[in-house]
């Protein structure tokens, strides 16, 4: 964890001590893109590798839905009832 911080303090440090010009933003944004693309495919790897997870992929999917549209409506119900109130108090 600590490893990670001083990482990103010293990239802050070496942001605010190089000059800026459009042709090192150009570079950094390639580099960052590279990184993400790096990061993102050792997640892919790592997910792959673990059996369990893939099987039950399929029941994770179901329960993911489900959070998603339960918590989808009873926000919408939360903000629906409360603004409805809210409009009643101000008549």
């Amino acid at each position: 964890m600590w490893s990670i911080i001083v990482v990103l303090l010293i990239g802050m440090f070496v942001g605010i001590k190089i000059p800026s010009t459009e042709k090192i933003k150009k570079n950094i944004s390639k580099f960052q893109f590279l990184g993400v693309m790096i990061l993102l495919f050792a997640m892919g790897a790592g997910l792959g590798l673990n059996k369990d997870l893939l099987k039950n992929l399929k029941s994770m999917g179901v329960e993911a839905l489900v959070f998603a549209l339960l918590t989808s409506f009873l926000s919408i119900a939360f903000v629906y009832i409360s603004s409805r109130m809210l409009l009643k108090e101000k008549k």
